[in-house]
């Protein structure tokens, strides 16, 4: 999937093959639109990124990953504490039971075992930590922009099945056609939920539980 495909989806939708109602740059604005929506109700589009947290250093801020990642991660999904040759996978914990649990004491430091999200762009880690330990966050990141310099897709197929139906009901929407761009909202939201359907996992935990 390129940007010209997502274009020419969107033209037969809005039955403006000749682009006499739409301009390419206004479509482009409107894939873009329905990329993002796409990845915020799915996270399907996910990264593995690696970093540190220092000892004393309770709070740990997303933006101090990679530029191009840091203010683009949305959400992290589950994160790994290295510890010598072992991968600790830490507990994710409501900010609220996190805040009761692991930070009455305000001296407790310590090997982490818990992690709690803080708004969209802070981890903090209970026990602070001890000493400097590497980390592995399974993320879900927002999409970079396609354009004419940069078309192709980095979302997975299927999922960008549901986007032209997002573009097309901005398109409606700024021309007030509001019955019609709620049609191609509802349609959105029902290829969503097909797709959503079709990669759901039909894997066996253990085959040894069974037979």
């Amino acid at each position: 999937m390129v940007l010209n495909d997502y274009i020419t989806e969107c033209q037969r939708l809005l039955h403006d093959q000749n682009a006499n109602f739409y301009t390419t740059s206004e479509l482009t604005d409107y894939i873009n639109y329905g990329r993002q929506r796409l990845v915020r109700d799915t996270g399907c589009l996910r990264l593995y990124q690696t970093s540190s947290v220092s000892a004393n250093q309770e709070v740990f801020q997303l933006s101090t990953l990679s530029p191009t990642n840091g203010s683009s991660t949305l959400d992290v999904i589950n994160l790994n504490l290295i510890w010598g040759n072992t991968r600790i996978a830490l507990q994710y914990l409501p900010f609220t039971d996190f805040n009761a649990r692991l930070r009455y004491f305000q001296n407790y430091i310590g090997r982490p075992i818990a992690y709690t999200m803080y708004g969209q762009s802070s981890i903090y880690f209970g026990p602070v930590p001890d000493q400097t330990y590497s980390i592995e966050m399974d993320t879900v990141i927002m999409p970079n922009p396609l354009s004419t310099s940069s078309p192709t897709e980095f979302i997975p197929e299927p999922y960008t099945t549901p986007v032209a139906f997002y573009a097309c009901y901005h398109a409606k929407h700024k021309e007030q056609a509001y019955g019609e761009a709620e049609i191609f909202k509802q349609e959105y939201i029902s290829q969503t939920k097909a797709v959503l359907s079709s990669v759901f996992t039909r894997r066996i935990v253990t085959p040894y539980l069974y037979g």
